[in-house]
């Protein structure tokens, strides 16, 4: 059903929008920002702005609702990218390559499509992933928690959750066979497999030089030889297990929770009593030691790389090798920083997200990144010289970089847009247009509609209008004009001479 309704509304928007475009182009007259850009506006009915040099040509309708976008218009060393967007229902961008992608309310359902490969989900519950594995493709589909079908190395897998079936390589496990759920399941790992009845509380496990069982929570044990050994009684109050005996680390925990717990390798050593109140863990790789009393409020860490004192909800400050995060007052203030050879990168937060300020460096590629969110006042983001200052901004500060969000909700709320870089070009937006403000180079135009319009392209060339041109001024090369009431003729002076064109 949501497919169909898609594939409608892509339909009628190929075939309106373009309409749409070709009349907004002769209802208003049009003026130049530059000898190859146009702009035509009637807020908010529509607002249409092209570039011959930039291959770009964009109508708006209705403020933020109405979006059709193309790019690349003339290059044949580029495809043609196509956007279309009825917020906050629908977005879609395509290219002439095939490559896709579609929002129908997000995040209720999304589409992706490129070559050999097509995938879409519901709420992410829903999910259809099949194409080529060269493409990224899963070749899965599940309506989850509930059917679950795809294709993997180990062969075509198809569950009905709670009823029965076979997954592969799902949930951390190669092999998952179960049959009414939890009457019966199997998981496979490796070597290992462990059969279960009744899930959680009475398993088999089996394998290579490897056996074990449990009657949760009263007994349990398993091992593999030369590899692991583990027993439980009144789970988790007894549990003794030996891990990684094959390994250089091996690992030996004891515990009678949660008067004692106990974990030792030549690695690291770690005692609790009383758990979570004392606690102390000697690191030798890092080369450090912490005491926690109680975990996770109070911790003292002492090493090279590793240190730090953490005392809540008044003050915390900890080094972990490259990494440093500090406490003021939790959950008030936070800063979080990250140093190393390929990157420098500090967030300051108040109140997790009520106020954010990250700045990050890219040292190896000279990215820079300078991003603000004042939730839900504003947002502004600065990178590779380039910036954005937005107001209002519901939703950025919760998810950054959210693409979907971006497209199809953001724009409704921002209700003054600002963009500008290093070189001293700009554009302003108020109100989705209502007021508006370019700059390129020495090139300048700007509107408060309907009272007023202004347009220069060179010192020489300036257009003033008055409500949408029952006023209108022209000076340029060619002489002055006046023009009265929309008439396309009017009053002339200063016009050169042909010996002087």
């Amino acid at each position: 059903m949501i497919l169909r309704q898609s594939s409608e509304i892509v339909y009628l928007m190929k075939r309106v929008l373009p309409l749409l475009l070709i009349l907004a182009t002769l209802w208003c007259a049009s003026s130049a920002l530059a000898s190859d850009a146009t702009i035509s506006t009637l807020w908010p009915v529509y607002d249409y702005r092209s570039s011959e040099a930039a291959e770009y040509q964009a109508l708006h309708m209705f403020g933020p609702f109405f979006k059709y976008e193309t790019k690349g218009l003339k290059d044949e060393t580029k495809s043609l990218e196509t956007e279309y967007a009825l917020r906050p229902l629908f977005y879609r961008a395509v290219d002439s390559e095939g490559i896709s992608e579609t929002d129908i309310l997000y995040p209720l359902f999304g589409h992706q499509s490129e070559k050999g490969s097509s995938s879409f989900h519901i709420f992410h519950l829903l999910s259809y992933d099949f194409g080529e594995p060269e493409s990224g493709s899963r070749k899965r589909s599940y309506l989850f928690p509930f059917l679950f079908y795809g294709e993997e190395d180990q062969g075509t897998y198809m569950a009905f959750f709670p009823i029965g079936g076979i997954l592969y390589n799902w949930f951390g496990k190669d092999r998952i066979f179960f049959t009414l759920f939890p009457l019966y399941s199997r998981t496979e790992r490796k070597t290992q497999r462990i059969d279960n009845i009744l899930w959680p509380f009475f398993a088999i496990i089996s394998g290579e030089n490897e056996s074990g069982y449990k009657f949760w929570p009263i007994y349990g044990q398993s091992h593999k030889q030369g590899v692991y050994r583990k027993k439980f009684f009144l789970w988790p109050i007894f549990f003794s297990e030996s891990l990684k005996l094959d390994s250089d680390n091996p690992i030996e925990v004891r515990a009678a929770w949660p008067l004692y717990i106990s974990k030792e390798s030549p690695n690291k050593t770690s005692k609790t009593l009383l758990w979570p109140f004392f606690s102390y863990t000697e690191d030798r790789v890092k080369g450090s030691r912490s005491w926690n009393a109680p975990w996770p409020l109070v911790r003292i860490t002492n090493g090279e790389k590793y240190h730090g004192v953490k005392i809540l909800p008044f003050y915390s400050d900890e080094t972990m090798d490259v990494k440093r995060e500090r406490w003021y007052i939790w959950p008030i203030y936070k800063i979080e920083e990250l140093n190393s050879e390929l990157i420098e990168r500090r967030r300051d937060r108040i109140l997790f997200f009520l106020f954010q300020n990250l700045r990050e460096t890219k040292f190896e590629t000279g990215d820079s990144l300078h991003r603000i969110d004042f939730w839900p006042l504003f947002g502004y983001k600065q990178k590779n010289g380039v910036s954005h200052l937005h107001v209002l901004a519901l939703l950025e500060t919760f998810f950054p970089g959210n693409d979907s969000i971006e497209r199809l909700w953001a724009p409704l709320w921002r209700v003054y847009q600002q963009k500008w870089d290093q070189q001293g070009n700009h554009a302003i937006s108020l109100l989705w247009n209502l007021y508006w403000h370019e700059r390129q180079g020495d090139r300048v135009a700007w509107e408060l509609f309907p009272l007023f319009g202004y347009r220069k392209e060179s010192a020489n060339e300036v257009d003033i209008s008055f409500l949408k041109g029952l006023i209108s001024y022209h000076n340029g090369d060619d002489g002055k004009q006046l023009n009265l009431f929309y008439l396309p003729w009017g009053l002339s002076w200063d016009i050169p001479s042909p010996d002087q064109m």
